[in-house]
């Protein structure tokens, strides 16, 4: 029992000025889109009924408990009218939320960091992109992922916190439709989403890394197919940028749990699934496990350790307020994360420690 007492209080701690705590969540949305839509509430509209708080009932006291978060925002914040068009009449799940509420709420929860290179930032064109940086911007949230143009978009979160310098890549993964069909892809001197790729990722990987040897860099990909196990695609451009010097990978876009790797040394989560993400989804008929993590990463001198908290993500079972794994629901998600490895143990609070 001390084991675990003194591994939660080095967790959880910010006492310490010699480490660095990240909290990276997964796929974040307020779901107004569902939310206000007859054709997806079913005559249930859970912001009009909760209000935003109760979303993060929950987990409020873990957000609070780090030095810096992230999210991956995946949503256009916008205010829809009239003359406001999608980027395209056949793109399904258009995403749109109150861009004064979004960010209140985000700040409210010490979420102040946002990962824009996703399958949505762009649901309304250039007008909803300006108008959620916008947002952003007034309420000094920083973003990255997306930009005004590619050169903009691959630039990197770069902070120095702690001691530490942290440098963070994101994107989206090359998929046909999103460049052929809905134009999402940033371009020299066109507005759009960060394109993951192999060579200019690891470029840029392994330019930062001879200019910081010394720095933490991680990669916040968007990527993987939804409701579904990782896929080649996915571990080749991982295992890629390792190879070039990343240190770890923390993967969001399926809305549901994949597995964890250790590669040469350094983990690979290739997908965190849902965090607050208020659609009606679809784990019943997918099969789907509706299971996401909290990843909490503490960066010390000695190393890296994850603190892994698991969620049950299925809105309909929990009222639009995610919770805690029970035990038999962590098992089913051990199993698979991690197959048969031994590179965890469950702590006090049944969160999951990895170390290595």
């Amino acid at each position: 029992m001390k084991k675990f007492l003194i591994l939660w209080f080095i967790s959880f701690s910010t006492v310490y000025c010699d480490s660095l705590s990240i909290i990276f969540l997964g796929d974040t949305h307020f779901g107004e889109n569902y939310q206000y839509d007859p054709k997806f509430n079913h005559g249930f509209n859970a912001i009009a009924e909760f209000g935003y708080d109760h979303f993060f009932q929950n987990v409020k006291d873990i957000l609070n408990g780090s030095d810096i978060t992230f999210c991956n925002l995946e949503t256009p914040l916008i205010n829809l009218n009239s003359s406001t068009t999608p980027v395209s009449l056949v793109k399904p799940y258009l995403h749109w939320s109150h861009p004064d509420s979004a960010v209140k709420y985000l700040l409210k929860y010490n979420i102040k960091n946002v990962t824009l290179g996703n399958n949505h930032v762009f649901d309304y064109s250039l007008p909803g992109f300006a108008s959620t940086v916008n947002a952003l911007d007034s309420s000094v949230i920083s973003y990255f992922g997306a930009g005004y143009d590619s050169s903009s978009a691959s630039k990197p979160f770069i902070k120095d916190i702690n001691g530490y310098k942290l440098i963070i890549f994101s994107g989206f993964e090359y998929r046909a439709k999103y460049d052929t069909l809905y134009d999402f892809y940033a371009g020299e001197n066109k507005p759009g989403v960060n394109k993951l790729d192999t060579v200019k990722l690891s470029g840029a990987i392994k330019k930062y890394r001879n200019e910081y040897p010394e720095a933490h860099i991680i990669i916040y990909p968007h990527w993987g197919n939804n409701y579904k196990p990782a896929t080649e695609q996915q571990r080749t451009l991982a295992h890629n940028y390792i190879n070039a010097g990343a240190d770890c990978i923390i993967g969001q876009g399926a809305h549901t749990i994949q597995e964890a790797e250790l590669y040469k040394g350094k983990w690979i989560f290739y997908n965190i699934g849902n965090f607050i993400f208020n659609a009606p989804g679809r784990y019943l008929s997918t099969g789907a496990k509706p299971f996401g993590i909290i990843l909490k990463m503490i960066i010390t001198k000695a190393g890296y350790r994850f603190i892994l908290i698991p969620v049950f993500t299925k809105n309909s079972e929990t009222d639009y307020s995610i919770r805690q794994l029970d035990e038999a629901e962590t098992n089913d998600l051990l199993k698979i994360m991690f197959g048969n490895s031994d590179h965890y143990i469950i702590n006090a609070e049944g969160f999951i420690e990895v170390n290595f």
